[in-house]
């Protein structure tokens, strides 16, 4: 087998998935649509007011932001993605989706270890899958953190050895931490779970 030179490039890439946007979202077509399902009524669940600002980071070719949009469309929803392939993407299927009256569903080439957003930006962030891949876990847990509003979650469902290894990561201590392994609600077999953080204030 092939030695993985060098890592940290093959990790923002989702080893060569990223230059593939197309082979991407047919696999999470597949694969992820029962999370992104649960995801997106998760959210609708949530009881946010209209405008609320939600960020799916690792967002690959938006799929789960639109889904979020579709079901609750008083939302604000924004994705990053490390990927300028899977950005284009998922800019074109949000202007594809974009209805009269709701507010537009936006995309950004960005790293969850530097996220262009001020401080306390977002009522909701999320992640599904991505956490895996990032090149500095507890940059990108930091930074989730930081861009919360006072009393926002984050949903971080990764597998759940991923998972474990961010519940460890250091963390802003008014940040009040839970970890669901497996998901609440799915078998004790399930390999996914999720990290769930909410800022106190």
């Amino acid at each position: 087998m092939p030695e993985l030179r060098n890592h940290t490039h093959n990790r923002a890439n989702m080893y060569g998935l990223a230059h593939h946007a197309g082979h991407y979202e047919r696999w999470a077509s597949v694969l992820a649509q029962p999370l992104y399902r649960r995801v997106a009524n998760d959210v609708a669940a949530a009881g946010l007011f209209p405008g609320a600002a939600v960020l799916d980071v690792g967002t690959g070719p938006g799929t789960l932001p639109l889904q979020i949009a579709a079901r609750s469309p008083h939302l604000v929803v924004s994705g990053v993605d490390l990927s300028p392939d899977m950005v284009a993407r998922a800019t074109v299927a949000a202007d594809m989706a974009a209805a009269p009256d709701t507010h537009p569903v936006s995309f950004q080439v960005a790293d969850v270890a530097h996220l262009p957003f001020d401080d306390q930006s977002f009522d909701l962030v999320i992640s599904t899958i991505s956490m895996h891949h990032w090149a500095d876990l507890e940059a990108g847990v930091r930074e989730v953190v930081r861009v919360l509003r006072p009393g926002a979650r984050a949903w971080l469902y990764d597998v759940r050895p991923t998972t474990r290894r961010a519940a460890r990561t250091a963390l802003d201590p008014k940040a009040d931490v839970r970890l669901e392994n497996p998901l609440s609600g799915t078998w004790w077999v399930n390999p996914i779970g999720r990290l769930v953080i909410r800022l106190g204030g």
